[in-house]
């Protein structure tokens, strides 16, 4: 059993590793485009938690409605928030945002050529792991855990030959 749970263990930090990025993959090639963002604010919590990696599609303006979480621009700033109306004057309209941790709506109305998408996907806390690789000492982590992980599957690769334990070719 414990035999097992060794070989079993690498596999598992591989693929805690590694599905983000294979979500990311898919949620672009499926969607056409999309883009991530690692949330830093808590306005959204706990729906999206500070430290999650969001991706967001393009969307219509025109088919955004109350309740859905939109990214937008402002300033220098991109904002994640659920709309809470669709307020329509003249001939145009603008949407009013408000953070679901935050007490008050936004104070400011969010134009359709401000939008740069829906939200798509979350992935709690990854952006953590992601910031922390993005160091020296992260980047160096990582690559020693993979280097480790190769390292041990070659070395019971070596093991299984040495004793026999291979599989022969059918052929």
């Amino acid at each position: 059993m414990r035999k097992r749970i060794k070989e079993i263990i690498p596999v598992l930090i591989v693929v805690a590793l590694l599905a983000p990025l294979i979500i990311y993959i898919v949620a672009v090639y499926a969607n056409g485009f999309s883009s991530s963002v690692i949330m830093s604010a808590g306005s959204m919590e706990p729906v999206v938690p500070v430290g999650s990696i969001i991706f967001v599609k393009r969307v219509d303006p025109d088919d955004v409605k109350v309740g859905d979480i939109i990214a937008f621009q402002r300033s220098d700033s991109r904002i994640l928030h659920r709309v809470i109306d669709k307020i329509v004057e003249n001939d145009s309209f603008y949407f009013r945002t408000k953070g679901d941790a935050n007490e008050d709506p936004d104070p400011w109305g969010v134009r359709p050529e401000q939008i740069r998408g829906g939200l798509l996907l979350t992935i709690p806390y990854y952006g953590y792991l992601i910031n922390f690789a993005a160091t020296p000492v992260g980047f160096a982590l990582m690559a020693l855990v993979a280097i480790l992980l190769i390292a041990n599957a070659v070395r019971k690769n070596i093991k299984r030959h040495k004793t026999g334990c291979h599989i022969s070719n059918p052929l």
